[in-house]
């Protein structure tokens, strides 16, 4: 995969063409998917970044979410979470998937390049600094519940 190439995977078609489209403009590539078994098809490589519909069946969201960053060369690899809801619960078990952020949908333009720059720029400086990624996030919400 290409060092600026992003998967797209969300149920809803019109949410997809639009999160497409976003991307393009900003000169990243991008791989669709509408659903699980087509995120798994195109999970041949790396991608700069995953963005990830909850809403996405067998296997769900959380799921799939692991197994991707369980493929080899994928441990820093960003997943953005996208859903037309915002229950806490739901957010807390995305990040304990691994999720770098969540954006309710509709989302703008500003929001989603918001959180990919940030998402780009963890991810980047994680992988720099190679730490174990389970213990890393550990570390991180035991931080945030301080």
């Amino acid at each position: 995969m290409g060092e600026r190439t992003i998967l797209v995977a969300d149920r809803d078609e019109l949410s997809r063409t639009a999160t497409t489209a976003i991307l393009k403009r900003l000169n990243f590539e991008v791989v669709e998917a509408d659903c699980s078994r087509s995120v798994l098809n195109h999970a041949h490589g790396p991608y700069s970044c995953v963005i990830l519909d909850f809403n996405l069946m067998e296997p769900g969201s959380f799921d799939l979410c692991r197994r991707l960053l369980g493929k080899a060369g994928w441990n820093w690899t960003p997943v953005i979470f996208t859903s037309s809801r915002l229950p806490q619960v739901d957010v807390r078990m995305e990040m304990q998937a691994a999720g770098f952020d969540h954006l309710v949908k509709p989302f703008r333009a500003d929001q989603l390049l918001s959180s990919l720059g940030d998402a780009l720029a963890i991810a980047g400086e994680m992988e720099r600094a190679r730490p174990d990624r389970e213990f890393a996030l550990c570390r991180a919400e035991a931080a945030a519940d301080r």
